[in-house]
């Protein structure tokens, strides 16, 4: 038996879990970014951080999928509503 062993399951780094309060301040803020925004409030590369990573990060750590789905739908149609953004030009 090596010494890790003797640790058993309980040895490693632990998984950082955000508090819900967090998640949904963060998603508020998000939201309230988009809804006083009249065009794309950052550059393409940060809106495609936000729907590819962030957002559906910040959905699954809700815990509660009918309340990451009020989330997703009120970001969504303030996604739309906004339109794809314009397309980074390289310099």
């Amino acid at each position: 038996m090596n010494q890790i062993d003797l640790f058993g399951e309980s040895f490693g780094t632990p998984r950082y879990v955000p508090k819900p309060e967090h998640v949904r301040n963060r998603l508020q803020s998000i939201l309230d970014t988009l809804r006083a925004a009249d065009s794309w409030p950052w550059p393409p590369v940060i809106v495609r951080q936000y729907r590819d990573l962030t957002l559906p990060y910040l959905y699954e750590q809700l815990h509660d999928p009918a309340e990451a789905a009020r989330w997703s739908d009120l970001i969504d149609a303030e996604i739309a509503r906004l339109g794809e953004p314009l397309v980074d030009t390289p310099r």
